[in-house]
């Protein structure tokens, strides 16, 4: 059912599906995002007494904003295959380490959500326990070593997407794209260039300041340029597509 609502969702951007019927490397795909969300759960040991069982509901924002950006990264992978449909050794070489990127990437994004997220929360509710224990878990000067761990994950993965969007565009001729689908997969590579770039000028100041207490504060702060970056670019793209679309539409009447 949820992938009939997504299929129909994407199926309205024009765009032909040409893997509607899920191979076995998208089913595989599925069960290693699966895995990479229980990997999550399960690295949160059972509470045996209330203390803990304060910290679990604390745990659950976390939880829930690491969720959210796993079935993010799931929603893009989803679509690339509903679009192309493309199943060849060389899709199975970039989706494997896809997949490998993805799993890596689970316990650095748990442990900074948890110190972003649970910091806040506990200065808030006053919660002496909570705060000692997050002190404990970094030093402040280890902070720019664990946002090149993250950032580097999260850089990768996105490039390997945009590699996967390169692929599918030399294959346009074999795939039969047209002018709007290739104008689309364009745009769905400079995306993931965009979303691959903030992480990477985020790696480079935690390298720059690496050891210093001013590299998570700011190597933290350029992941706020997410927002008017994608804004920006989704508002452009937009505008470009609805001229391409009138363009074509124009072509098609001269020639009718």
């Amino acid at each position: 059912m949820i992938r009939q609502a997504l299929t129909e969702n994407i199926a309205e951007t024009n765009f032909r599906l040409r893997g509607k019927e899920p191979g076995r490397l998208e089913n595989f795909s599925d069960a290693i995002f699966a895995l990479a969300i229980t990997l999550l759960l399960i690295s949160t040991s059972p509470p045996t007494n209330f203390e803990q069982v304060k910290r679990f509901a604390y745990e659950l924002i976390p939880f829930l904003a690491c969720i959210t950006l796993i079935m993010l990264i799931w929603y893009e992978h989803f679509q690339f295959y509903l679009r192309y449909g493309l199943r060849n050794s060389r899709m199975l070489v970039l989706n494997t380490l896809f997949l490998a990127i993805v799993l890596f990437y689970v316990y650095p994004l748990k442990f900074l959500t948890k110190i972003i997220i649970l910091f806040p929360i506990g200065y808030l509710l006053g919660d002496q326990i909570l705060l000692n224990d997050l002190k404990n878990m970094i030093r402040a000067q280890d902070m720019s070593q664990l946002m090149i761990i993250y950032g580097f994950g999260a850089t990768c993965v996105f490039l390997v997407l945009r590699q996967m969007y390169s692929y599918a565009l030399s294959k346009a001729d074999e795939l039969g794209l047209s002018e709007l689908e290739k104008f689309d997969t364009r745009i769905s590579m400079r995306t993931n260039f965009l979303m691959a770039l903030v992480p990477m000028v985020s790696v480079v100041l935690s390298i720059i300041f690496v050891n210093s207490w001013l590299a998570g504060p700011l190597a933290g702060f350029v992941y706020f340029l997410y927002t008017p970056i994608m804004f920006a670019h989704g508002r452009k793209a937009d505008k470009k597509r609805k001229a391409l679309i009138e363009e074509l539409k124009n072509k098609e009447e001269v020639s009718s």
